[in-house]
């Protein structure tokens, strides 16, 4: 009997070794047929604090999220969160810097403090009149003066740009300069801080995130922001008087992280510089363009019975514009302090604007 076990012990221990070898043969030859394009993607998250039913998110993210795994077959997928899921709107350097995503979307207004101060030229007040004349301006400032700020701040740029111009969101009418005083205004950024103070209103700081809320409590009585962006907020609802004040513009970029940008092969880098970075800037731009333009129409139909849209007179606006101009020396004054040739740059900067038909307002 035990003879007999171990015969058949023997049989099926060489059936087991064949079919092992057959096993092993098969997946040997499948794994060598498999094409080096169907190595796993390369993950890039894209943490994005705007609503999902922003203009942006919809018109811009959505479609380059497809625009990139199309033109890389797959080889890089983009992971996009919408609504603050990965972070909040002040954190977005820090969070790119430190990897908690790839890629962000930055408000230049945030970091006054950093080496980024030198493109809030372009939020200084009615100076840059939108997104598509304005970026233009911007984009040629900058290769000028500001294109060693992204290697110093420990990061890849994928453009700046601009929004479409401010106005304000306000819980009451505002038809005068007067209307302004004790107004509990926005302030997105340091610069701005002074611009509220200038207008008779007291500054609030106030991340887009949380603004809905103050309004609707009465922490804030105007929220200084984009018709374009207002939309995926919807501010007008509980700040129905929509004010022209039309100025400034907020300088926006696209950080990417670095140590992310630097692993990537050379046609995938290639590809970023010259095609998928501008390309995400560009859908930008155009849709802050177009979207600012049929806001307005929009919202005042949001409104209708409720608040209305407030524009000034030439006259009036005059009055918002001209207690302003400290602000324009003051930049100067601080890019000097910073050791930076301020009298220059805001001379190229004039020069620039008057180039692509802009009227400095001082």
């Amino acid at each position: 009997m035990v003879r007999k076990f171990g015969r058949l012990s023997g049989r099926l221990l060489a059936r087991l070794s064949a079919h092992l070898a057959m096993v092993i043969s098969t997946a040997f030859f499948a794994a060598a047929s498999i094409p080096a394009d169907a190595a796993e993607p390369i993950q890039l998250e894209f943490g994005n604090w705007l609503p999902s039913t922003h203009p942006q998110s919809v018109n811009s993210f959505e479609p380059w999220k497809k625009l990139v795994e199309e033109k890389t077959k797959g080889r890089i997928k983009v992971n996009l969160y919408h609504g603050g899921t990965l972070g909040t709107s002040r954190a977005v350097l820090n969070d790119v810097k430190g990897g908690v995503y790839h890629l962000g979307l930055m408000v230049s207004a945030y970091y006054f403090d950093t080496p980024i101060f030198k493109v809030t030229i372009g939020e200084l007040p009615f100076a840059l009149p939108g997104p598509i004349v304005g970026s233009k301006i911007l984009a040629e400032w900058t290769q000028k003066h500001a294109n060693d700020i992204w290697d110093k701040i420990g990061v890849k740029s994928l453009g700046v740009f601009c929004t479409d111009a401010y106005n304000l969101f306000s819980t009451k009418p505002i038809r005068r300069f007067e209307d302004m005083k004790g107004v509990k205004l926005r302030a997105a950024g340091k610069a701005w801080v002074q611009v509220a103070k200038d207008w008779g209103a007291v500054p609030t700081p106030m991340q887009p995130e949380e603004a809905y809320t103050a309004l609707e409590r009465g922490t804030l009585t105007a929220m200084h922001y984009s018709p374009a962006g207002a939309l995926g907020w919807k501010y007008f609802e509980p700040a129905p008087y929509l004010i022209r004040v039309d100025s400034p513009v907020v300088v926006g970029g696209l950080l990417l992280n670095k140590a992310f940008y630097d692993k990537l092969p050379p046609d995938l880098k290639k590809m970023f510089d010259e095609e998928l970075g501008p390309a995400l800037s560009n859908m930008m731009i155009q849709i802050y363009d177009k979207v600012g333009r049929d806001a307005i129409d929009i919202i005042a139909n949001a409104v209708k019975g409720k608040g209305e849209i407030i524009t000034f007179s030439a006259e009036e606006r005059a009055r918002f514009i001209k207690v302003t101009q400290p602000e324009w020396d003051n930049w100067v004054k601080e890019a000097n302090k910073r050791g930076f040739q301020g009298d220059v740059m805001m001379a190229d900067f004039k020069s620039i604007m008057r180039k692509h038909g802009v009227t400095p307002p001082f």
